[in-house]
């Protein structure tokens, strides 16, 4: 007997069924007494009930932009945990084969909730997140046709007009965009952050300043031979992986940045800070997205409603943008 047995006889959702048996406070009394007697009376363990396991789900795990984020969120997040009765287990979506069930897996890991990672539109586990009931935090991914879900993110119109104004205010008008992959949500929605702040400061859209890239190095470099071609005086980019390649890129085609091309980047990266890169950027609080993070999690597991929270980036001001008025 499994909860996903219990809610379809029950004719419940699996997510009350699990609260049910938890004592969730959004669940009435009688709907608990109903499905803890179902229960017994089918002899479901209770060992089988969620309790003290939380998943750590990455969509992949590479030596990319995404793993050197993640683990600074990942670490606030386990640090928060650490002092809960919380155990922390991690795992991999991409290594699941395409009869991966969500819901299966999270009841047979007896997962009392898990926090998402990675997850892009095009991903296989994307259409069970917009059905699911389970206690899940997304991070960089909202699914409005999910109430259900909690998500956490930092803010990109607020930032990216602050630099685009940055830069309008040292001479440029001629400001390009490395977005990254079309498939994800913060992808998006830095790109039309670009798209309203370029606006708001008056100056014309150019699809020819667009690059689409994938948020990795290697996209920031093969970026620069575009970029290279036309007649942009800064980009900004999704990324900072994309703006380190980009800067290297153009260095192989000997145009110096800021000299030639100013380049602001979006994170603040910790390695930054064993670079020689100056690389001006968007900084994320990626300490508080870890521990708003489980947070929430744990507000979801107490059966509380789910929230979407955005959190504020700072404009940091280095040595990778250049005041074109001092040219007059």
């Amino acid at each position: 007997m499994t909860i996903k047995q219990i809610a379809k006889d029950l004719n419940l959702s699996m997510g009350t069924v699990s609260k049910a048996l938890n004592d969730a406070r959004d669940v009435s009394e009688e709907t608990k007494q109903l499905v803890c007697e179902y229960a017994k009376k089918m002899g479901y363990s209770p060992s089988r009930v969620p309790g003290n396991r939380i998943a750590l789900l990455y969509q992949f795990m590479q030596a990319n932009y995404q793993n050197q984020l993640f683990f600074s969120v990942t670490t606030a997040f386990s640090l928060a945990a650490s002092n809960s009765r919380f155990e922390i287990v991690t795992d991999i979506l991409a290594n699941k084969d395409e009869k991966f069930n969500l819901n299966e897996y999270m009841e047979n890991n007896h997962f009392a909730g898990a926090f998402v990672l990675g997850v892009n539109f095009d991903s296989p586990i994307y259409n069970q997140l917009v059905e699911s009931k389970l206690p899940l935090v997304l991070m960089d991914m909202y699914i409005p046709e999910n109430p259900m879900l909690s998500s956490i993110g930092s803010e990109s119109i607020p930032p990216i007009k602050t630099a685009v104004d940055y830069l309008r205010h040292l001479g440029h008008s001629k400001i390009g965009f490395l977005a990254g992959e079309q498939q994800s949500f913060v992808a998006a929605e830095r790109f039309a952050a670009y798209i309203l702040a370029i606006s708001s400061a008056g100056i014309k859209f150019q699809s020819d300043y667009i690059y689409f890239g994938d948020f990795t190095k290697e996209c920031g470099i093969e970026a620069a031979r575009y970029f290279a071609e036309t007649d942009v005086t800064a980009v900004i980019c999704a990324s900072d992986m994309m703006a380190m390649g980009l800067i290297d890129g153009l260095a192989e085609r000997g145009i110096g940045v800021p000299d030639r091309i100013s380049v602001i980047g979006f994170d603040d990266l910790e390695l930054l800070r064993y670079t020689n890169y100056d690389l001006t950027t968007i900084r994320q609080d990626f300490n508080k997205i870890g521990e708003t993070a489980f947070q929430q999690l744990c507000d979801l597991i107490k059966g509380k409603p789910a929230q979407r929270i955005i959190l504020p980036c700072q404009l940091v001001k280095r040595g990778s943008v250049r005041d074109l008025n001092l040219l007059s």
